[in-house]
């Protein structure tokens, strides 16, 4: 039978346009008047703004004066970098603008470490949310790993800031789930500085993209290819455009059209939901005739691809699948305990001959297998990304690692003997 797919994406970026907390942190921004500046708004929130940057220094970033550059002894980002991306670029005036501002913010972010902290910045300002909140991220990661359950993840909502950082810097915040998705970025069609980084740059986007236009029109993305060539259509209208952009007028067009929303456009299109949903979004933010039929079907083959990756795997949680793994520790360690008074665990493992002891011996094969796929699998993974002393479930791994190694090595040993092998230790080395 064949799947029927949609874009959720669709109903997402109505969601997002009708959270009252994006024009809140439009306003804070707006009412900030020192680099940065900590707000309440009227609905209770704590915002960390960051004030937009001197017309001079935005001119000279539209001009191209600021590029990429290597993340290697940049101590200010040394919180991005993991084991697989451990070298990435990023934009020099984020590096610069975020170095001027020492460790004062650290300070602030550190104090608001248990609290719902919404962080954001326009334009260039942009830069410097993102970056305090990838900072703050990696400090709850320590609080966490340190047992601390108090923390909140902050949430970065930006308004037009260019993109940051190149493939590497992407990953780097890809492989962090938690990390990944608390960043928004609103991003109007006559935003230059939104767009000055497009497609045609090693500039790689993150998190979701909510796309405006000034009739209240928007949509949300999530997917690179589906932001990238709507950056660039956006790009090509804006290229005689240096005006720095206020979102205000379009924030409430945004707040009147999801209001005030008729019946859904879909019918008017013949296609699967899916492309039908991809066209309604690239006509929401009228750039529908800017992007080709071939674009438009690698966002639809990517967006197939995701949904049937989703289907086939449930979400990672990795503390549920630690906890589910303690199941299989407790049945080897009940085997071990009754094994004592039966000559010892060793030696009741490897000479089994009782049809009793060979069933429970089959059992603790099967747990013992489960556990050795999941541990393999856990060393695989911080091999490509090595937890630093401080890092999230680092105490409970290490823990948990110990033990599995302390109930299933005595098995592992007793089998290579039993098939007549000999030097394990050297055997187990060479591993």
């Amino acid at each position: 039978m064949r799947q029927i797919m949609f874009n959720s994406e669709v109903e997402l970026g109505k969601f997002i346009g009708s959270i009252g907390v994006i024009p809140e942190a439009y306003q804070a921004i707006s009412e900030t008047t020192l680099a940065y500046q900590l707000h309440t708004t009227p609905s209770g929130n704590t915002v960390l703004a960051f004030s937009s940057c001197s017309p001079d220094y935005t001119t000279r970033f539209l001009t191209g004066e600021f590029d990429l550059v290597p993340s290697e002894n940049l101590q200010v980002v040394d919180f991005i970098p993991t084991k697989v991306n451990s070298s990435f670029s990023i934009n020099k005036a984020a590096v610069e603008l975020f170095q001027q501002l020492g460790d004062d913010l650290k300070e602030l972010e550190n104090k608001h470490i248990n609290s719902s902290l919404i962080i954001t910045g326009s334009g260039l300002g942009g830069y410097l949310a993102i970056l305090s909140t990838l900072r703050l991220h990696h400090a709850i990661d320590v609080e966490e790993s340190n047992g601390s359950k108090k923390t909140k993840r902050p949430i970065c909502i930006t308004f037009g800031s260019p993109l940051i950082g190149d493939k590497a810097f992407k990953s780097a915040i890809d492989e962090r789930p938690l990390w990944k998705s608390s960043f928004l970025n609103v991003v109007a069609r006559k935003d230059p500085i939104a767009s000055f980084f497009s497609s045609k740059t090693e500039y790689k986007p993150f998190g979701t993209f909510l796309f405006c236009v000034e009739s209240g029109g928007h949509a949300a993305f999530e997917d690179q290819d589906s932001i990238l060539p709507v950056l660039e259509a956006m790009k090509s209208s804006n290229d005689d455009n240096t005006q720095v952009y206020d979102y205000t007028n379009v924030l409430s067009s945004i707040r009147r059209k999801v209001l005030y929303r008729g019946v859904s456009e879909l019918g008017e299109f013949n296609w699967n939901p899916l492309r039908a949903g991809i066209t309604l979004q690239l006509k929401e933010v009228e750039v529908l005739s800017d992007i080709t039929n071939d674009e438009t079907e690698k966002m639809e083959k990517k967006q197939t691809d995701m949904i049937k990756r989703k289907s086939a795997m449930s979400a990672y949680d990795p503390t549920k699948k630690l906890n589910d793994m303690k199941i299989s520790l407790t049945y080897m360690e009940w085997y071990m305990k009754t094994r004592k008074s039966e000559g010892g665990y060793y030696d009741s493992y490897k000479n089994a001959t009782s049809t009793s002891d060979i069933e429970k011996q089959q059992l603790m094969t099967k747990h013992q297998r489960i556990l050795n796929q999941y541990w393999k699998k856990v060393v695989e993974e911080k091999d490509m990304m090595p937890q630093k002393e401080g890092a999230k479930l680092r105490k409970r791994w290490l823990f948990g690692g110990t033990n599995y190694r302390r109930i299933v090595e005595p098995l592992d040993i007793a089998e290579h003997y039993k098939k007549g092998n000999t030097n394990y230790i050297k055997n187990r080395l060479s591993c």
